[in-house]
C-alpha cells in the first residue's frame, strides 16, 4: 500500500510503498476508505508536537505515517481484541476515546478515562 511517511520535523512527507505486519496484541488492521491530513499532522512537520527526550520521552516518534483521522473497515484483529471484529466499519481519531463514559457517548473530543491513559 502507499502511505505518506514523515521522517522528522522540518522534512516533507514522502509518498512511499509500505508493507504492514499483521496486527499484534490489542491492535487492529483497518482498510481505510478515506483519510486526511489534519492540522495535528502539520504540527509534526513544524516540530510543535514532537515527543521531546528532554522531558523524559522515550517514544520513537519517527518515521510516522500520516492520516490518522479517517474511516474504513476492520480487516484483521490481533490477539486480545474483543470490541471489534473483521467487517466492522470504524472511524479513527487523533484523540483517543474510551467508548464507555458519557462524554464519549455524546461525541465530545475527549473523555476523562482516555485522558488518564
Amino acid at each position: 500500500m502507499k502511505a505518506a511517511v514523515l521522517y522528522g520535523p522540518g522534512t516533507k512527507y514522502q509518498i512511499e510503498q509500505i508493507e504492514l505486519d499483521p496486527p499484534r496484541e490489542d491492535e487492529v488492521l483497518v482498510k481505510f476508505a478515506a483519510a486526511g491530513l489534519c492540522h495535528s499532522d502539520e504540527h509534526l512537520v513544524t516540530g510543535d508536537m514532537v515527543a521531546d527526550p528532554a522531558y523524559g520521552s522515550t517514544w520513537k516518534q519517527f518515521p510516522m505515517i500520516a492520516g490518522h483521522e479517517g474511516a474504513g473497515v476492520i480487516e484483521e484483529v490481533g490477539p486480545g481484541v474483543t470490541s471489534v471484529r473483521p467487517g466492522d466499519h470504524v472511524v479513527t481519531s487523533f484523540v483517543p476515546s474510551c467508548g464507555v463514559c458519557p462524554p464519549a457517548h455524546r461525541g465530545t473530543r475527549t473523555c476523562a478515562i482516555s485522558e488518564r491513559r
